[in-house]
């Protein structure tokens, strides 16, 4: 989805103008698991995580009209949705963050891939660094003298076909991909790297695959990880949306 400044500035006033019961309803409407330390939601596709520089519409924001003491751990892009988690208190957010830096987190993503890729079960592994390159913002690319590492797990889990407006059918393959590392855009440049890109991607596909989904077809879809307090593992699973 292209944003003009305008759409922007609409977006922001329209945030503005929100009363306290929206906030409330649709926190409500996407919260997954709250307890006294930490807060797990199903952030819709199309909402950024955080405020942007001009865009003022955010997860974040939204939560802090409900609860002020909510802390930022970790992001998703704006154009991905599935579970994301905030600590409610400053001890919460040290302690998940910590996890996080030590890859102690088992994330889950499904995602559906334009193009038939290997063969139902296949298993492998793309460790290739990832970069922001600003000439073509706000694309990253592949850098192979990247001194910083981007790997990701993937599984290839069925071979699916997907109908055009003029009703023609396109090949797609849907894989699960855990990511290793956390870099920006890490596994969406990753499908780019294998030929495959990410079915309705906005920023890295084209053509057919751009208009098959009025989405990006990536989800997050499985988060599990230590309970900041109790210490117990916790899992929790988002309905695939595609």
């Amino acid at each position: 989805m292209n944003i003009t400044d305008s759409d922007i500035m609409k977006m922001n006033a329209a945030e503005a103008a929100y009363d306290e019961q929206f906030f409330q309803r649709f926190i409500q409407s996407i919260t997954v698991y709250e307890d006294d330390d930490i807060w797990v939601l199903d952030k819709p596709a199309g909402l950024l995580s955080v405020d942007g520089r001009v865009l003022k519409v955010s997860l974040q924001s939204r939560l802090l009209r409900v609860n002020p003491d909510i802390k930022l751990i970790h992001r998703l892009d704006m154009d991905t949705s599935g579970l994301i988690i905030f600590a409610k208190n400053a001890a919460a957010q040290s302690h998940i963050s910590k996890q996080f830096i030590d890859r102690i987190p088992q994330k889950e993503y499904q995602a559906v891939i334009f193009g038939r890729f290997g063969e139902i079960g296949d298993k492998g592994v793309i460790d290739v660094p990832v970069r922001y390159e600003p000439a073509t913002k706000p694309r990253h690319i592949i850098d192979h003298s990247w001194n910083k590492q981007a790997i990701t797990q993937y599984q290839v889990l069925t071979h699916e076909m997907l109908i055009d407006d003029k009703g023609l059918e396109h090949a797609v393959t849907r894989m699960k991909l855990k990511p290793v590392t956390g870099r920006s855009h890490q596994l969406r440049v990753h499908m780019v790297h294998i030929h495959h890109v990410m079915v309705g991607d906005p920023i890295y596909a084209d053509g057919i695959a751009r208009q098959l989904s009025p989405r990006l077809c990536l989800h997050a879809h499985k988060l599990r990880l230590k309970h900041p307090v109790h210490g117990a593992w916790l899992d929790w699973v988002s309905d695939v949306p595609f």
